[in-house]
């Protein structure tokens, strides 16, 4: 048979056992029932039966009204409560989720069945040093033995004590339970908001528990923080500025104290700093604040006594402290007048109008402070003077420096010049002054040094008429800025010159540019010309000059004109002898020369187109010579075919006229292209041979 499953607790006991070995519950609820022989699932889904009939398990399922067959309920049997409620269902529940639940709660994911109900009367409560807290709870044993209760808290803090009296109660009975909580001994505790967890557990089966949450406040005590100022009393020789610590004491209150300080004398003279102006000071401790001051001291050999009040302010108002300040101080010395000196006492300037110099104010034999003015003057009223500072304080024991600055016309160029000035100190009562001497010398004129440079110094323009260069003011060995006009003139007067810009300024130590666009008529045809374009840079007062070389040729285009027109005549000639009609009225002739010579033996007389045929072909030949003539130096062969050409033409209609057996009719277009062609050829023949 198998195990028979506690329906309490969920524990295994023997088939035949009546109560539970570990919790002493009753068994036999389930007598008769026709699954009481089931296995594990079936043992925890065993019935707990009430006076009404109703049953519930403790998986929380509901059993059917009859258990077995016919079986009747057992009457005074008291409500099984789990985990703190009644529980009930409908009939036919499932065997298999009492089974689970039992499984749940003995591995501990959740109280088991039985646990206690608890009440928590006061969910929170105050706890204080002189006292402790009473917690009421109310504790429900819903099980059917007697049980006893542990109280317990979770993760408690290590101040607190939970401390209460032993819970045993009869099955389902309840009672009120009351706790306390008290501070163990040890340190302060701070006053704070706690969130308790309390177990209460039970005593013969600890899975049967229940948690309760409950609040701890601890209130604020104590009293306001104390202030001391160390040291109370501060002594001053010849000094303004001291410091002292303020202690702020919180140990007997055990929360945070916030406090703002601030300082003030009587005379409201003396300045206070503090290293921090806000503080909040911690529950059970202890804070330093140091705290600076200046005050003025009295008059030498004298002495005061102030009482500075510090006070640590909270919302409950100010808490005072009182520091007592003595100072003193000693006798006035008897100070030396100041005197001056200038350094440089020499300044040479080069080339410059400005120069810069030391002021010192020598304050050594003096014990406190001279304010002193500083003025510039000269015999010769030339020069102008700037200080800075131009009004200070000469500090006692020391040199003050002060800076000048000397302006004056420089010479002229080539020339030196020489200025002593005087630099005088006031304060007022009395004078202390310097002197130094100014020497002054100015370099040649910035032209003297300068160089005018063409770039390049040659210019070919071949067969162009314009063309650019640079003109270069070379001023890096002179000292002074050149600012000069730039001009140019051409041997002839026929070049025309524009310079971009016209007028340069170059500073000290660098070049100028200006760009040169030029334009120059050509030569005559053929020939080479070279002309020279001088340039001037002037100042106005000195020049400077240099000079361009210019080249330029022009060219004879007649032969190359001349050889395209044989060309133009070579190709009239051919169009005119073999594409054109030479007569209205009259065909073309046939050009195939054996053709000809057919027509010529089968023909009984004199035709015209036996002479006007081979004369087409004759006139071709004599057009390509023409054109061999191009390649030749003067044109001769283009020339002397041209001629030929017109004479064959011309003698060709003479012989027409002259033969009776001829008819000449009126020209066409033919013959004049051979003409013309003709023409063109011996004038290009002529051009070719006109070289110059």
């Amino acid at each position: 048979m198998a195990d028979r499953i506690c329906w309490n607790c969920g524990a295994k006991n023997a088939p035949d056992a009546r109560f539970c070995t570990n919790c002493q519950s009753y068994l036999g609820w389930d007598t008769g029932s026709g699954d009481s022989g089931g296995d594990s699932g079936g043992g925890a889904g065993d019935e707990a039966k009430t006076a009404t009939g109703s049953d519930t398990r403790p998986g929380g399922e509901a059993a059917g009204a009859g258990v077995g067959s016919g079986s009747t309920a057992t009457e005074g049997v008291p409500d099984v409560h789990v985990g703190g409620d009644d529980r009930s269902g409908d009939a036919g529940g499932d065997d298999d989720a009492g089974g689970s639940a039992g499984e749940a709660a003995a591995i501990g994911t959740a109280p088991a069945p039985g646990s206690p109900d608890v009440t928590v009367a006061t969910p929170e409560v105050t706890l204080r040093p002189d006292g402790p807290a009473r917690v009421e709870l109310a504790i429900e044993n819903p099980t059917k033995v007697v049980d006893g209760y542990d109280v317990e808290m979770v993760d408690p803090p290590d101040w607190l004590e939970l401390v209460g009296p032993e819970v045993h109660l009869m099955p389902g009975a309840s009672d009120d339970v009351e706790l306390s909580l008290v501070m163990r001994p040890g340190p302060m505790v701070v006053a704070q908001r706690a969130e308790l967890t309390l177990r209460i557990s039970s005593q013969e089966d600890a899975r049967r528990y229940a948690v309760a949450d409950l609040v701890v406040h601890v209130p604020a005590y104590g009293p306001r923080v104390g202030i001391t100022a160390s040291p109370a009393l501060i002594r001053l020789e010849d000094a303004g500025d001291g410091s002292f610590t303020l202690t702020l004491d919180n140990r007997s209150a055990n929360h945070p104290q916030r406090l703002t300080l601030a300082g003030k004398d009587p005379e409201d003279v003396v300045d206070f700093r503090f290293s921090t102006s806000t503080i909040e000071v911690g529950p059970g401790s202890t804070a330093d604040v140091r705290v600076e001051f200046s005050a003025p001291q009295p008059p030498p050999g004298q002495q005061r006594n102030r009482q500075l009040a510090v006070a640590a302010t909270d919302d409950e108002g100010p808490i005072p402290a009182t520091i007592t300040l003595v100072q003193s101080t000693a006798a006035a010395p008897v100070d030396a007048p100041i005197t001056l000196r200038i350094q440089p006492s020499t300044i040479r300037l080069d080339d410059a109008q400005d120069a810069e110099f030391d002021v010192l104010v020598d304050n050594r034999g003096g014990h406190s402070g001279v304010t002193v003015a500083l003025t510039g003057v000269d015999p010769e009223q030339r020069l102008s003077f700037a200080f800075i500072p131009a009004r200070f304080v000469a500090a006692p024991g020391k040199v003050t420096k002060a800076r000048g600055l000397v302006r004056a016309e420089p010479p002229p160029p080539g020339s030196q010049a020489t200025h002593p000035f005087t630099v005088v100190a006031t304060d007022g009562a009395s004078d202390a002054s310097g002197d130094a001497m100014l020497e002054m010398t100015s370099s040649a004129a910035a032209i003297a040094t300068a160089e005018l440079r063409a770039n390049p110094e040659r210019l070919d323009l071949g067969h162009h008429r314009q063309g650019q260069f640079t003109v270069e003011i070379d001023n890096r060995r002179g000292v002074r800025p050149l600012n000069v006009a730039i001009s140019g003139r051409s041997d002839d007067g026929a070049v025309r010159a524009m310079f971009a810009p016209a007028s340069v300024v170059v500073a000290p130590g660098a070049i100028g540019y200006s760009r040169v666009s030029l334009t120059s008529p050509h030569p005559p045809s053929g020939q080479q010309a070279t002309r020279r374009l001088h340039v001037t840079a002037s100042d106005g007062s000195q020049d400077l000059e240099t000079s361009v070389e210019i080249a330029q040729v022009r060219p004879n285009r007649r032969p190359t004109v001349g050889r395209w027109l044989i060309a133009l005549g070579a190709a009239l000639v051919i169009v005119g002898a073999l594409l054109l009609p030479w007569f209205i009225d009259l065909p073309r002739p046939e050009l195939n020369p054996i053709a000809i010579a057919q027509d010529i033996l089968t023909s009984t007389g004199l035709q015209s187109e036996f002479v006007e045929g081979p004369l087409r072909i004759l006139l071709v030949v004599l057009a390509v010579l023409m054109l061999f003539g191009i390649a030749g130096k003067d044109g001769g062969l283009s020339r002397k075919t041209a001629v030929l050409i017109v004479l064959l033409a011309a003698g060709y209609l003479v012989f027409l006229a002259a033969t009776p057996e001829m008819t000449l009719s009126a020209l066409d277009i033919g013959l004049p292209f051979v003409w013309i062609g003709a023409a063109l050829a011996y004038a290009g023949g002529i051009l070719v041979r006109m070289k110059d």
